[in-house]
C-alpha cells in the first residue's frame, strides 16, 4: 500500500500544495498579519517546517525522476519523453531562479534599510519622546500633588475644627490644581474625605504596599495605561496616619500614541535582534517555493512528455512490426489529437498501399512462373498431338476396313481416343493463351455497354436464369481493354451459371438468379457479381492458382486468366463470404 502511494502522484501534489500553504502561511507570519506570534520559536519552527517539506519533495521528484528514466534505457521512444522534461525544467528553472535570487537581495536590502542608523534613530528618538513625556507628566503630577499636600498641612486645623469648611478647602485644591479625584484616606486605606469634578469618584483603596512606602516618606506615582490615568499617593506631615491620594487622567490618544510607540519599538528590536534568522526563513521560503515550481514543472512535464510520446512511441512499434514483415498492423487513432490522427491514418494507408504492392508483385512472379510452366507445357503437350492425330487418322483409314470382328467397338475406341487428344489440344490452347496473353491494350470503352452485352449472350439460351444489372457508378465510359474485360466478364458469368445449373440438378424447382451491380469505390470501379448456385467449393486463395479445379472438365485456368486480366488493370479479384451461393467483386483501377 504504502509502495503504491509512493509510486502515485498523489504524495507529489500534496506535497507540492503543503509547500505552497506553509510557504504563503510563512510570509503572513513575518508581516504580522498572522494568527502565530512572531518570535524566535515559532521563526525556528517555521524554518524546520519548511526544510522538512523542501526535503520530502526532493525525495519524492528524484525518485520519480529516477525511476522514470531507468525506464527510459528500458523503452524505445522514452528519449523523446527525456528532452522534454529538460526543456520544461530548464524553461521553469531559470526565471524561477532569477526571481528568486534578485528578490532574495531586495530582501536583503530592505533588511538593511530597516536597521540602518537613520531607522534606528528614529526609533530611539520616538521612544525617547515617549519616555520625556511620561517622565513631565508623571514629574507634574508629582508636583501638584506635593505642593497640594503642603496647603493642607498647613491649613490641617480646619480637619478638626471645621470639618465642612476643611471639605470646602479640599475641594478648593483639587479644582485649582486641576486634578480629576482627591481623597484622603488614613493608613488602613479608609475613606475619610473625597473630592471629584469628572462625576465618576471611582474610590479604589491603594495597595498596603504602596500605603506603607508612602509611610516610609515615599511619594508613590502608579500609571495605569489601561485605565489611562496616573496615581500618586503621598503622606501629609501634619498628621502620619492621613494620607493624599489623587487621581489624574491622560489623554486616551495620547496614552494610545505612547503605548504604540512601545509596541513598535519592542517589534523593531525584536526584528533586528532576529534579522539573521529572518533573512534565513525568507530565503527558504523563496527556495520551497521555487522548488515546487520546479517539481510541478517536471511532474507536469512527465506527464506532458508522456501524453505527447505515446502516440510516437506506438508509431515507433508499429514502424518495427512493418519492418519485420508484419504488414497487417493497424493504429488505432480514435482517441489521439487530430495531428497524430492523420499521421496515423497516412500510416495506415501506407502500410495497406505497402501489402497491396507486395501482393501485386508477388502475383506477378507467381504469374510469370505459371506463364513459363504453361508455356512449357503447352509446347510438350503439342508436339506429340500432331503425330498422334495424324497416326489416329491412318489407323482409321487403313484398318477400319479390314476389321471383321468387333468393328463397332474398334471404330468406337478410336472415337473416344480422338475426342481425348482434341481435349487435351484444347486443354493447350487455354495454356498457350494463358502463357500468350498480351499487354492489356487501353482504349476509351463504355463499360455499362459491355456488361449488357455479356448479359445477352447468355439470356437468350437461359430461360430459367434472372439477369439484374444495377449499375450505380456515374462512369460509364473509361480506358480498358474491350477483349480481355469481356472475357473476364464472360469468364465469371459462365461459373455462374455453371454454378446455378448444379444446384438445378438437385433442385428442379430453383430459380437461378444473377445480381450485377456497378459502383464507384475511390479510384476503381467494382463489379459485384452475385449467384444463388452451390457456392465455392474450394478456399478462395486456391481457386485463383492456375490448373485448381473443382468441376470434372475444368482446366482450372478461368479465375486465374481473370485475375491476371484485372491485375495488369491495377484491380483485384476478391471473393465475398456468403450463405447462399457466391460473390465476386472485381475491381479495375480509373485512372
Amino acid at each position: 500500500m504504502i509502495k503504491k502511494i509512493l509510486n502515485s502522484n498523489l504524495l507529489l501534489y500534496f506535497g507540492t500544495f503543503l509547500s505552497i500553504v506553509f510557504g504563503i502561511f510563512t510570509l503572513y507570519t513575518f508581516s504580522g498579519t498572522s494568527f502565530v506570534q512572531l518570535n524566535e520559536n515559532n521563526i525556528q519552527l517555521l524554518l524546520i517546517i519548511n526544510i522538512s517539506i523542501i526535503c520530502l519533495l526532493l525525495f519524492l521528484i528524484i525518485r520519480k525522476l529516477t525511476v522514470f528514466f531507468y525506464k527510459s534505457k528500458e523503452i524505445t521512444g522514452l528519449s523523446t519523453n527525456l528532452n522534454f522534461i529538460k526543456y520544461f525544467i530548464f524553461v521553469t528553472a531559470i526565471p524561477s531562479i532569477f526571481v528568486a535570487f534578485f528578490s532574495l537581495m531586495l530582501f536583503n536590502l530592505g533588511i538593511e534599510k530597516w536597521f540602518d542608523k537613520k531607522v534606528n534613530d528614529v526609533v530611539n528618538n520616538s521612544v525617547e519622546v515617549a519616555r520625556n513625556y511620561l517622565e513631565e507628566n508623571q514629574n507634574s503630577i508629582k508636583g501638584e500633588i506635593l505642593a497640594m499636600a503642603n496647603d493642607l498641612n498647613r491649613n490641617f486645623n480646619l480637619y478638626s475644627e471645621n470639618k465642612p469648611l476643611f471639605q470646602n478647602y479640599f475641594d478648593q485644591q483639587t479644582r485649582f490644581r486641576k486634578i480629576e479625584e482627591s481623597y484622603l484616606i488614613n493608613k488602613d486605606g479608609t475613606l475619610l474625605f473625597s473630592a471629584s469634578f469628572n462625576n465618576k469618584n471611582n474610590f479604589i483603596k491603594p495597595l498596603k504596599t504602596f500605603i506603607d512606602m508612602a509611610q516610609n516618606g515615599q511619594t508613590i506615582l502608579i500609571s495605569d495605561a489601561n485605565k489611562n490615568q496616573t496615581n500618586a499617593l503621598v503622606k501629609l506631615s501634619s498628621n502620619e496616619n492621613i494620607f493624599l491620594y489623587t487621581i489624574r487622567y491622560v489623554d486616551p490618544e495620547t496614552v494610545n500614541f505612547l503605548k504604540k510607540t512601545g509596541e513598535a519599538s519592542t517589534f523593531y528590536y525584536k526584528l533586528k535582534s532576529n534579522s539573521l534568522g529572518l533573512q534565513i526563513t525568507f530565503a527558504v521560503v523563496y527556495i520551497v517555493i521555487v522548488s515546487s515550481l520546479i517539481m510541478l514543472s517536471s511532474v507536469y512535464a512527465i506527464n506532458i512528455a508522456n501524453k505527447i510520446s505515446k502516440p510516437i512511441i506506438k508509431l515507433i512499434f508499429a514502424a518495427k512490426e512493418v519492418s519485420a514483415g508484419n504488414l497487417d498492423v493497424k493504429l488505432k487513432h480514435e482517441k489521439e489529437d487530430d495531428d497524430f490522427k492523420k499521421l496515423y491514418q497516412t500510416f495506415n494507408i501506407m502500410t495497406q498501399e505497402i501489402q497491396a504492392q507486395k501482393n501485386k508483385i508477388a502475383l506477378s512472379e507467381r504469374y510469370q512462373a505459371w506463364e513459363m510452366v504453361a508455356k512449357k507445357l503447352a509446347h510438350e503437350i503439342k508436339n506429340p498431338l500432331t503425330p498422334i492425330t495424324l497416326s489416329l487418322e491412318r489407323i482409321k483409314d487403313r484398318y477400319l476396313k479390314q476389321i471383321n470382328v468387333d468393328k463397332a467397338d474398334f471404330e468406337n475406341y478410336l472415337n473416344i481416343i480422338s475426342r481425348q487428344v482434341e481435349d487435351i489440344g484444347k486443354l493447350a490452347n487455354e495454356f498457350s493463351d494463358f502463357a500468350r496473353m498480351p499487354n492489356p491494350i487501353k482504349k476509351s470503352n463504355n463499360l455499362k455497354k459491355l456488361i449488357e452485352d455479356s448479359i445477352n449472350l447468355y439470356k437468350l439460351s437461359e430461360k430459367q436464369i434472372i439477369f439484374n444489372l444495377d449499375y450505380k457508378s456515374n462512369k460509364e465510359v473509361f480506358e480498358f481493354d474491350l477483349n480481355q474485360i469481356s472475357r473476364v466478364l464472360i469468364n465469371v458469368i459462365k461459373n455462374s451459371l455453371e454454378s446455378i445449373h448444379e444446384k438445378q440438378e438437385l433442385d428442379k424447382n430453383l430459380q437461378g438468379i444473377i445480381d450485377i451491380s456497378v459502383e464507384n469505390s475511390n479510384d476503381f470501379i467494382n463489379i459485384i457479381i452475385e449467384d444463388n448456385g452451390v457456392g465455392f467449393k474450394a478456399t478462395p486463395k486456391d481457386l485463383i492458382t492456375p490448373l485448381t479445379t473443382t468441376k470434372q472438365h475444368g482446366s482450372g485456368l478461368g479465375l486465374s486468366i481473370v485475375s491476371k486480366i484485372l491485375h495488369e488493370h491495377g484491380g483485384d479479384l476478391n471473393f465475398i463470404e456468403k450463405s447462399n451461393g457466391a460473390k465476386i467483386k472485381l475491381s479495375i483501377k480509373i485512372n
